[in-house]
C-alpha cells in the first residue's frame, strides 16, 4: 500500500498517475490486442513477442525510473523506455510491411509511439537541466507530467 504524500483529498503520489506510463500501458495494451490477431505462422509469431516485450517495457522502465531515488537513475529509465519505444515502433513497422497488420492499425500504433516518444524527450530534458542545476539531486518532490495538446 503506497502512503499518501499529498494531503487530504489528493491522490496518492505514485507512478500510476503519470501521463507519460498511463499512455504507455495503453500503447502495451493496444499491441497485445493486435498481436492477438495475427497469423499463426512461426515469423508472425516471432515478430509479435518481440513487439509485445519492447511495447511492455515502455511502462515498466517508466515505473522503474520513478521509483529510483536519483533524477539521474529516473532519466536513465526514461532513456530506456524512449529505446524501447522506438523499438516497438520498428517493430510494428515491420509487421505492416509483411501485411500482417492493416496500415490504418500500425498507423494508429505509430501514432501513439511517437506521442510517448515526444513525451519522454521532453521529460528526459527537463530532469537534465535539473541536473545541471542542482548536480547530484535526489527527487523529493512531486515532479509535473503532461502530454502537449492531450488529455492527461
Amino acid at each position: 500500500m503506497e502512503q499518501d504524500l499529498t494531503g487530504p483529498g489528493r491522490q496518492v503520489y505514485s507512478y500510476r498517475n503519470l501521463a507519460l506510463w498511463q499512455r504507455a500501458q495503453e500503447l502495451a495494451l493496444g499491441v497485445i490486442k493486435m498481436s492477438e490477431s495475427l497469423p499463426k505462422s512461426e515469423a508472425a509469431r516471432s515478430i509479435a513477442r518481440q513487439v509485445v516485450s519492447s511495447s511492455g517495457s515502455v511502462a515498466a522502465n517508466i515505473a522503474e525510473g520513478h521509483g529510483r531515488y536519483s533524477v539521474a537513475a529516473y532519466r536513465n529509465h526514461l532513456s530506456i523506455a524512449r529505446g524501447s519505444t522506438a523499438e516497438t515502433d520498428s517493430w510494428l513497422d515491420l509487421l505492416a510491411r509483411a501485411g500482417y497488420i492493416a496500415p490504418a492499425t500500425a498507423g494508429k500504433l505509430h501514432d501513439e509511439c511517437e506521442l510517448l516518444l515526444g513525451g519522454l524527450t521532453r521529460q528526459m530534458r527537463a530532469l537534465e537541466a535539473r541536473l545541471r542545476s542542482q548536480p547530484g539531486a535526489l527527487r523529493e518532490e512531486e515532479p509535473q507530467y503532461t502530454l502537449e495538446g492531450l488529455p492527461g
